[in-house]
């Protein structure tokens, strides 16, 4: 029992870690804020100050309650039957949304690399790093990403510069600047910005309670997310300098597309396949969150440990992966037109927004009532 807890806890940095990779993840597969075209850089800077917002907003309620995850939260906020039917929303969102992950990176894989290669063995073996690494506990998963982190960061910043000094970069597609003002930038941050990626940051409602030094989880949630949403305009910057605002609208792995445009010194070329190593870890590390979160969930539920979920839930996540859209047109409308609205919106801003007053009221009641008994 001693050995299972000391696997759930993470430091600050490995929080820092799971965080920055988590962000980057998918966005590095899609993009995000091309409907902005040249502004794109400007809605996503927008959209990560409210994101670090979000956040705030996020570990504010943890707080109310230290030690309790997401699902347990709304347990105290609604009662036990009402909190757990809620939970189990949940549940079915963070898979849900694991498996959308990991279909993107499946896509990926099976354009770039191995073309030949049915996407159900993508699915299966990436699904199995992943269910093995979140049985061996959070820690482990913790360490893995303290692993990668100085390699993701590295190339992410070295793709820039070799993009850079290949020539291909023409800073003129950034112009002009809000040539239609603010109004249509502000529609693109809301909800797909906002929600894509920050708003996904509810999963971490269910692993910061296990972060040892929980006091400073605030601060250094919020740096991170800045940091990373600088690292994101960097690379959205990147994608419009070199591919244009036409090509870049059709393009369906744009920092993959502008990365196979470097070429230095006729020696440094392929460096997409870096690109590949960077998406590959942030979606192992996007994946895992969701699906961590969405176990912790089914253990407050049924009360039984999570491990023993690993293997089930891993096997229905790989074959749902497939089935959740016959193509990848298909799979990206529906990630456009109907997640964010439908799905993002209600599980990341309203249901929170609904029980953080019940939190606060409940949670004080419960403090006043300790603070009475201790005074007897």
């Amino acid at each position: 029992m001693k050995q299972q807890k000391l696997m759930e806890k993470l430091s600050l940095w490995q929080l820092a870690v799971l965080l920055f990779t988590f962000e980057i993840g998918s966005v590095a597969v899609v993009g995000v804020g091309n409907d902005s075209r040249q502004d794109a850089w400007i809605a996503v800077a927008i959209s990560t100050l409210l994101g670090a917002g979000i956040v705030s907003f996020y570990i504010m309620l943890l707080k109310r309650a230290p030690g309790k995850n997401l699902f347990e939260l709304m347990t105290i906020s609604f009662g036990k039957w009402l909190g757990k039917g809620i939970g189990l929303l949940y549940v079915f969102y963070f898979f849900y949304i694991a498996e959308r992950v990991l279909r993107d990176f499946c896509e990926l894989i099976t354009t770039v690399i191995f073309e030949n290669t049915p996407i159900e063995i993508i699915s299966i073996t990436m699904m199995g790093v992943i269910a093995y690494m979140i049985y061996l506990g959070l820690e482990v998963f913790g360490r893995t990403g303290e692993i990668f982190i100085p390699y993701v960061f590295t190339f992410t910043i070295l793709i820039g510069f070799a993009t850079f000094f290949s020539g291909e970069m023409d800073f003129k597609n950034l112009l002009p600047v809000m040539a239609e003002g603010i109004g249509p930038i502000i529609q693109h941050i809301f909800p797909r910005l906002l929600t894509f990626p920050y708003g996904e940051l509810i999963t971490f409602m269910v692993i910061i309670p296990y972060v040892t030094q929980f006091k400073k989880v605030g601060k250094v949630s919020v740096i991170t997310v800045l940091v990373s949403g600088m690292i994101i305009i960097y690379g959205t910057v990147i994608e419009i300098a070199t591919l244009g605002t036409e090509q870049l609208g059709r393009t369906v792995f744009p920092l993959l597309s502008a990365a196979r445009d470097i070429s230095l010194l006729e020696f440094i070329e392929r460096v997409d396949l870096v690109v590949v190593f960077i998406v590959m870890f942030g979606i192992i590390t996007k994946v895992s969150v969701f699906f961590f979160a969405g176990l912790k969930g089914l253990e407050h539920i049924t009360n039984i440990p999570y491990r023993y979920m690993v293997l089930p839930m891993a096997t229905i996540i790989s074959y749902g992966t497939i089935l959740i859209s016959d193509n990848f047109a298909e799979h990206v409308e529906e990630g456009i037109r109907f997640i964010p609205q439908y799905m993002h919106v209600p599980f990341q801003l309203i249901l929170p927004a609904l029980f953080a007053p019940l939190l606060f009221w409940r949670t004080k009641n419960q403090k006043k009532g300790s603070g009475h008994h201790e005074s007897k």
